[in-house]
């Protein structure tokens, strides 16, 4: 049992980030960060928009139908149309395609092949009017600026100051950014599911900054041991959650639902991220603060003590 502990000892040593300097921490996951937004700008440049839309929001047309044809037996089929997607929908032996905008000819074109290929009534369809996904969109982008303005001013509230507050708000939103990044490297497309992913990281990420900023302000204690025992706990809350995306991914991907791979997706990258803008970029601010607020308190202490010398020797000499 003793071994066990002193190599437990000895692998927390290891990822100490006390030992590295402040600029050290800060700057990876800025570069980082600054490596997201040219990937977002090449996005905007080449697709026309940050990131690229999917059905729910450019419109398209959805068919649900139960089949045992495979994916590619279906791909090849449809492939006469703007097909997107096909997938499972994880209930039996249904299937999800997924059509881009199509015109009304095209669409009762593929109307008469699915009542050819599988009956009348046999399967659900669904379009979204592009105009409809317009709407959606922006409802979409209201929602996460509304929830991003409110934690950020339930942050500053609760912490009445202005670095430590805002080193929380900007580690949340580079958290956002480098996911949204990822999901444009990896060709994923946002939808309805990727936005309330990107809801669910904004919660996520400010959990274990606020956990380290409290620790670090409001503890009593050496700074880099509140920072190594925070650390401790702060990693272990974030792995445990690690842990249950990444299997709701691997169960997504094997039964292959579509809607919670891509929201188990979109969190594993924003996680792994934040462990980084947690503990290097908002650790390393924090305490970049922390030791200039002391040492502006030992100057004011030495100015107190000067001034006091001075005013004692006035009156010895008077």
């Amino acid at each position: 049992m003793r071994e066990e502990g002193e190599e437990r000892e000895s692998w927390l040593d290891k990822i100490d980030i006390t030992r590295y300097s402040i600029k050290s921490m800060i700057a990876i996951p800025l570069i980082i960060l600054l490596i997201a937004f040219a990937v977002i700008a090449y996005t905007q440049f080449s697709v026309g928009s940050p990131v690229r839309m999917g059905m729910d929001f450019k419109g398209g047309t959805m068919v649900e139908v139960a089949t045992d044809e495979s994916q590619e037996v279906l791909t090849a089929k449809f492939a006469e149309y703007p097909l997107v997607l096909v997938g499972k929908t994880g209930v039996g032996n249904k299937k999800r395609i997924e059509f881009g905008p199509m015109d009304e000819p095209q669409r009762n074109e593929l109307i008469d092949l699915l009542n050819d290929c599988y009956g009348v009534g046999t399967y659900m369809m669904a379009n979204i009017s592009p105009v409809f996904g317009e709407q959606y969109l922006k409802q979409a982008l209201y929602a996460i600026i509304l929830a991003f303005t409110l934690m950020a001013i339930v942050v500053f509230a609760v912490f009445r100051k202005i670095i430590p507050p805002s080193a929380v708000v900007f580690a949340a939103f580079s958290d956002i950014v480098i996911a949204i990044a990822c999901i444009n490297l990896i060709g994923m497309a946002l939808s309805l599911a990727t936005v309330a992913a990107l809801l669910m990281l904004i919660g996520y990420s400010v959990d274990s900054n606020i956990l380290l900023t409290t620790n670090l302000l409001r503890k009593k204690g050496e700074l880099n041991e509140k920072i190594r025992n925070t650390m401790k706990t702060g990693v272990m809350m974030t792995s445990t959650t690690l842990t249950a995306v990444l299997a709701m991914f691997v169960v997504s991907y094997l039964i292959d639902i579509p809607i919670l791979k891509a929201i188990s997706i979109v969190l594993l990258f924003g996680l792994v991220m934040d462990l980084l803008n947690t503990w290097l970029l908002n650790a390393g601010i924090l305490r970049w603060y922390i030791e200039r607020e002391e040492k502006k308190k030992f100057v004011q202490r030495g100015t107190r003590k000067d001034a006091t010398r001075a005013k004692a020797n006035k009156k010895v000499k008077a």
